[in-house]
């Protein structure tokens, strides 16, 4: 009884806290609905891809947004008929690295690891938005979307404040079960799965090691800023350098919060892909980090 008190004191901090985020951003998604700036973006992605990818994993990295802050925006760019490579890149970069994060890592583990974290999440972004690109869109995007995209692309609106409310409501309402279904799970991992086990866990840091790391930072990775000292600490108990890059980059793209949200714009067998993925590149990354 005590541990669900518990799990349910956490969810509602963490909804407290979200619901801001989440409210401007449906707002600001619906205002998008009434400017130009949708078809801007769609004409632009549409005729230069190779310029589109790059541009939005760089703005997902510098952008300071949680994740559900942005993605009501994204799924209103992505019924407005922008591609869904840029847009998942975005949500992916922005996942895995913000200004703030970045500062943290150089501060607490060196500019070495803040660097190759950087350039690591830059190329995972570009990698996938390219395997986006080049896959037809029943193979990721959710059928719900795609057929209020069609529906919408038919039809140019004027602002009223009745339709932007209908509208607003109705994308809140979508969001708002990935984000309460997420907020839960990830408090109730937080609770149920102590983060001491970790440190029990890893030796010198071979490639066995590596893979450990980038497993655990699936279920494990907490608060960005808070996990640093933890690596640091794992760090100066024996864990390489590759161990601790590969947990940096599966665990915070991997969190309930981050799926639940990439979730809204793609099937659940494409996030299950993007997870494997994930776990595989980083591991790549942590070998790689070795050899440098």
């Amino acid at each position: 009884m005590t541990t669900c008190i518990l799990i349910l004191r956490l969810a509602a901090t963490a909804l407290w806290q979200l619901l801001p985020y989440v409210v401007l951003g449906v707002l600001g998604s619906e205002a998008l609905r009434y400017t130009s700036i949708s078809p801007l973006l769609e004409r632009g992605c549409r005729r230069h891809p190779a310029v589109a990818i790059p541009i939005s994993a760089v703005l997902g990295m510098v952008s300071p947004l949680c994740t559900y802050g942005t993605v009501p925006v994204v799924l209103q760019l992505l019924r407005a008929g922008v591609p869904v490579a840029p847009l998942a890149t975005f949500l992916s970069t922005s996942s895995l690295m913000n200004p703030q994060l970045l500062l943290i890592t150089w501060g607490g583990l060196g500019a070495k690891m803040a660097t190759a974290r950087l350039l690591s999440v830059l190329v995972f972004g570009l990698v996938l938005g390219v395997i986006v690109h080049v896959l037809p869109t029943r193979f990721s995007v959710q059928p719900k979307i795609r057929q209020e995209h069609e529906e919408r692309s038919k039809q140019r609106d004027s602002f009223a404040l009745k339709s932007f409310a209908k509208h607003s409501f109705k994308t809140l309402r979508f969001v708002g079960f990935y984000v309460v279904l997420g907020i839960l799970l990830g408090a109730a991992i937080e609770v149920l799965i102590p983060g001491r086990w970790v440190v029990a866990l890893f030796g010198s840091g071979g490639w066995f090691q590596i893979l450990l790391a980038a497993l655990l930072g699936v279920p494990l990775y907490a608060c960005g800023g808070g996990v640093i000292p933890l690596v640091h600490a794992l760090m100066e108990q024996g864990m390489s350098g590759g161990a601790a890059l590969a947990f940096l980059i599966a665990g915070p793209a991997t969190r309930i919060p981050p799926l639940m949200a990439l979730a809204t714009i793609v099937r659940p067998l494409f996030v299950v892909a993007y997870v494997l993925f994930l776990v595989a590149y980083s591991v790549m990354t942590g070998l790689l980090y070795g050899l440098v």
